[in-house]
């Protein structure tokens, strides 16, 4: 199976598997998503994917503002949901 675009940014390169099925897939599923960083100023990025803008920072200790929470805290969130 080809690539296909599922929106701006996002290719699912096959078909995903059913969560409720209990075979596995005959190939592997793989999706890629594009984001784009940008330094704004000091430690403060902004990371762009489709529509969303995240903004990540770091404390004073590390040289940045702390206006934003850490790039890892956005992980454990990530893991968390």
């Amino acid at each position: 199976m080809s690539a296909k675009e599922a929106g701006p940014g996002v290719k699912v390169l096959s078909e995903r598997p059913s969560v409720d099925s209990p075979e596995l897939p005959q190939r592997p599923y793989e999706f890629v998503m594009e984001t784009e960083v940008e330094s704004l100023e000091k430690m403060h990025k902004v990371a762009r994917h489709r529509k969303f803008e995240i903004h990540v920072d770091e404390p004073e200790h590390l040289k940045g503002d702390d206006n934003h929470p850490q790039p890892l805290i956005y992980v454990a969130a990530g893991l968390g949901a």
